[in-house]
């Protein structure tokens, strides 16, 4: 499910419009030997995808957003550098 649902996520953003997928974990249940290994064959797959898929933290989307994304006409963007970094996240690099 994983691997398909960021494959088609990659194919839409290769067609110009960049997409973001979140992976949520929690420990009782990815802690079991055999989901650990699906987890981390999930990571190779994603990390075969090289530069067009960014593996980050929540706090990572955050600063990125706030330098490169904060509208106009709210004055200075909050200071993001201290945010709480637990879990984790797939998105696709719409920079490059």
């Amino acid at each position: 499910y994983l691997k398909d649902s960021l494959r088609a996520l990659v194919d839409e953003g290769r067609r110009g419009s960049p997409k973001m997928m979140t992976v949520g974990l929690h420990c009782r249940l990815v802690g079991r030997p055999g989901r650990a290994a699906g987890l981390e064959e999930f990571i190779s797959y994603a990390q075969s995808f090289g530069e067009e898929v960014w593996i980050c933290r929540r706090d990572e989307i955050a600063k990125f957003w706030y330098q490169n994304h904060y509208p106009d006409g709210y004055g200075k963007a909050p200071n993001v550098t201290d945010l709480y970094s637990g879990g984790g996240s797939v998105q696709m690099n719409s920079s490059l």
